[in-house]
Formats: structure tokens, sequence, C-alpha cells
């Protein structure tokens, strides 16, 4: 039985997402979307015997499934099927079984880590923690990109949390990297994203770094995917010591 998640379910929720946290980090960044009654985001769960063991998180943009070891993902192919979310990401064998999907298509993406201990010693002079003051240039710097979140319904908490980290020409923000998802050892890092017109001045490779230091500070490994096929981001996150832990599939159209 498939029904639809609200506040009474979140410890169940809880549970079912820790039994493979690493691969369900993303579901944490929506738990406060139990609580409210906007209707482009929620989750919905599948039930065995009343016990919660499946479940789906959706939003504008993304959307993801979690389920228990012997539970057949193709429960939630219908879901998956209408409802409108951009992007549908998360472990290759899992996708693999609800595919193919209409008017998706399947896109290969590394899963990985930057494991504490491996950061270079540079220092990233230009970067600065992102402000409450920095909000509405970050909307704006964001809008039109293939940015996958919601950047005005999470940004004001992340800055709050200290986990966007920019670099300003005047009050312009030109490049930026953000975590979410955060736990108290674990993260995602996305978002990564410098203006065209200040490219060639390694100010990802800046961003990213404070960001990682930042986090590294705190006991907290970061985690992110990129599409496995283009050799400048092996390349990138090679640098920070990059430790691949899955296969993905990113299914859009």
């Amino acid at each position: 039985m498939i029904l639809k998640l609200t506040p009474e379910h979140k410890t169940e929720l809880k549970t079912l997402v820790e039994q493979d946290l690493i691969h369900n980090l993303q579901f944490i960044e929506y738990y406060p979307f139990l609580y409210n009654h906007d209707p482009r985001f929620g989750f919905y769960g599948f039930f065995e015997d009343q016990e919660l063991v499946g479940a789906l998180y959706f939003s504008p943009f993304n959307m993801g499934i979690s389920v228990q070891d012997g539970i057949d993902p193709t429960v939630f192919k219908e879901k998956l099927s209408t409802l409108p979310s951009k992007f549908l990401y998360g472990k290759k064998n899992i996708l693999t079984s609800v595919s193919p999907l209409p008017n998706r298509k399947d896109h290969p993406y590394s899963y990985g880590k930057l494991p504490i201990g491996k950061l270079a010693d540079d220092v990233p002079q230009k970067v600065v923690q992102a402000t409450q003051h920095d909000f509405s240039s970050l909307l704006e710097f964001y809008e039109g990109k293939n940015i996958q979140l919601e950047m005005k319904e999470l940004l004001p908490h992340l800055i709050e949390r200290g986990l966007v980290f920019i670099v300003k020409d005047g009050q312009k923000v030109i490049s930026s990297a953000l975590a979410h998802s955060t736990t108290q050892d674990f993260c995602l890092i996305g978002a990564v994203y410098t203006d065209p017109e200040y490219q060639g001045q390694r100010l990802a490779y800046s961003s990213v770094l404070a960001l990682t230091q930042h986090l590294h500070s705190q006991g907290i490994t970061p985690y992110l995917f990129f599409e496995d096929h283009l050799p400048h981001l092996h390349r990138f996150y090679g640098k920070f010591g990059f430790v691949k832990e899955a296969d993905y599939l990113m299914l859009h159209e």
C-alpha cells in the first residue's frame, strides 16, 4: 500500500533512510516539507504489514526512492512515472529496475566522497561564507542555471548554517558552492557554479576547497555526484581526493 506521508511518519521515515544513509542523504533536506501544505513537495511511503519499507520524496526539481533490502523498487513506478519532478537520481541498480520511465533518459553519474585528510593546504583567499545579505544576489546568480535545488526555499537556512561559500566581485556573486542534506557526519555538496565571464581563475576550485575545509573541520565528510562521462569533472574532484562509492543514474529529459 502506498500512502502520502505525514509528520506522524517522521520517525519511521528516518529509520528507513538511515538504513542506507550514504545513499539517502537528499531525503534529509526535504524532511521539513513533511510539515507544510505545499503540494509541490512531499513524501510517499510503501507499507507492508503496516511497516514502512519504502519511501519516495519529490519536489519541483528532485525525486528519489529508498527501499529496504528485498523490496521491489517497481512498487513506486507509477508514482515515478506521473510526478512532475524534473530530476530523478539514485543508485544505478535501483533505478535500472524502474526504467524506462516516460519522457526520461538515463544519464550515468559517479557518486562518492571527499574524505577527511585528503585536501591540499591551499588557502582560498577570495572565498567568504555567504550571509543573508547575499540571498538576493545568490538567487539572481543561480537564476536559469541547471542547478538541482530549490534555491528560494532552501537557501535561507543553508546560509544561516554557514553552508554556502561564495566569491564576489563587488556585490555580485561570481562563484559559489554549498552543502546541504547535512547530518552530524555527512552531507551533500552541490550547486557548484562560476559565472562564465570569470572562468579560468580557479574560482570553482577555491569555492569547493573552502567549503570542504569548513566541513572537514567539523568532522563532516561531504558526498557528491557528477556526470560520469565528463573527464574534466573527474580531474576536478580528483584534486580533492574524490573516492567513488557507486554508479548512479540521473533520469531526466
